[in-house]
């Protein structure tokens, strides 16, 4: 009985202690920080450790900041030890943020003497700010449309130890060549700007962990890049039925095929210069129903159809405009051939339902969700 009594108290403090579960995060007033062009200068951000003790004690906090201090960054108010600090960047460069904090929970021994037990806590953020460059030299070449010239500087600055993880280059580099190929301008060194413009742009893309792309100027030029890959690789080779869009189709089995796959290298190099390429999936999932490859479509509908019904407002309004044409093709699409699949709109429906308020407006919508499915009642 004393046994079964010492364990039960045992687990009873146990519980307690692990009851007392402390959080922590890291708020940031910023994530990307832009210097004057070769010029350096200082830019800060505030950083906060947000603890919330639940029952515990803080003991410390401890900041960790890549790269050197003095040299690449220092702090214009608190230290290592404070709560909430404000960091000068001088260097370009991505840099990782490391925040701890220890803390303190009691518990009381067998001689019921109080005794405090310290643990950690932490957040680990690889690459959390970005520091980049205006590129000034970079950013009046493309407004000249100066391209071969903007090609081969920018080109310069992205072999530049300095720039090394930065996607402000390959962002230039990405807009020479697109300039190139619309103004169907001739250089020896380019053989083909369109296709290059895409690996430049699918580089940057990969390097920006922070958001470089969401600055106004960057967005909208991608935004067009994107709407010419989407209207002209895509959009273009769909058929129209009723005023929607549907899966080209013929009788010479061949052209399908070779038409489709088309379509699909382009889908393939859309979606390497997205962050949002849940549109892009759908289309590609539909138009390899199609093409006879179920497995692979049902492969994309399994991870894009819930990460649809997961997709915030907040989250789609930040997306840009040629991403959301390509979610509404997508669903279009990728319905027709779920119903197919399905032989009832099971599938289709809660898609195009969580949808519909962001599309009221679309002509192509309208005609499909709306006329020719009578808003998709259950079959």
């Amino acid at each position: 009985m004393k046994l079964f009594l010492l364990s039960f108290l045992s687990l009873i403090l146990s519980s307690s202690l692990l009851a007392q579960k402390p959080t922590l995060q890291l708020k940031e007033s910023k994530r990307v920080i832009t210097l004057d062009d070769e010029k350096g200068g200082n830019t800060s951000v505030e950083m906060r450790s947000m603890f919330t003790p639940a029952g515990t004690k803080k003991v410390s906090t401890e900041w960790v900041i890549s790269g050197v201090k003095g040299k690449d960054w220092d702090f214009a108010k608190g230290d290592e030890k404070s709560d909430i600090i404000e960091v000068n960047f001088k260097r370009v460069g991505n840099y990782s943020v490391s925040l701890n904090v220890t803390y303190a929970v009691k518990k009381t021994l067998k001689n019921g003497e109080i005794e405090e037990e310290e643990f950690d806590i932490s957040v680990d953020n690889d690459n959390f700010i970005t520091v980049t460059n205006n590129l000034d030299e970079l950013t009046q070449l493309h407004a000249d449309s100066n391209f071969i010239k903007l090609v081969k500087r920018s080109g310069d600055y992205t072999v530049k130890e300095k720039y090394a993880n930065d996607p402000t280059p390959y962002i230039f580099l990405a807009k020479g060549l697109y300039g190139v190929y619309r103004k169907d301008l001739k250089d020896p060194m380019i053989q083909d700007p369109f296709e290059e413009a895409i690996t430049a742009c699918a580089t940057a893309i990969e390097r920006d962990e922070n958001g470089v792309f969401k600055m106004p100027i960057h967005k909208m030029w991608l935004n067009g890049f994107q709407l010419e890959l989407l209207n002209n690789g895509v959009r273009y080779i769909l058929e129209e039925e009723d005023g929607y869009p549907v899966v080209y189709s013929n009788e010479n089995k061949d052209k399908t095929a070779e038409t489709l796959a088309e379509i699909l290298d382009a889908c393939e190099s859309y979606s390497s210069i997205t962050r949002n390429p849940m549109g892009i999936k759908l289309i590609e999932a539909a138009v390899r129903y199609n093409n006879r490859d179920a497995k692979t479509a049902n492969l994309i509908w399994k991870t894009e159809l819930p990460n649809l019904m997961n997709l915030t407002d907040k989250d789609f309004e930040n997306w840009t405009q040629a991403d959301k044409d390509a979610l509404c093709v997508g669903l279009i699409l990728s319905s027709q051939a779920l119903m197919k699949r399905d032989s009832s709109t099971v599938n289709a429906r809660p898609m195009l339902k969580k949808a519909e308020k962001w599309f009221e407006y679309d002509k192509e919508w309208i005609a499909y969700y709306e006329k020719k499915y009578n808003s998709f009642s259950e079959q």
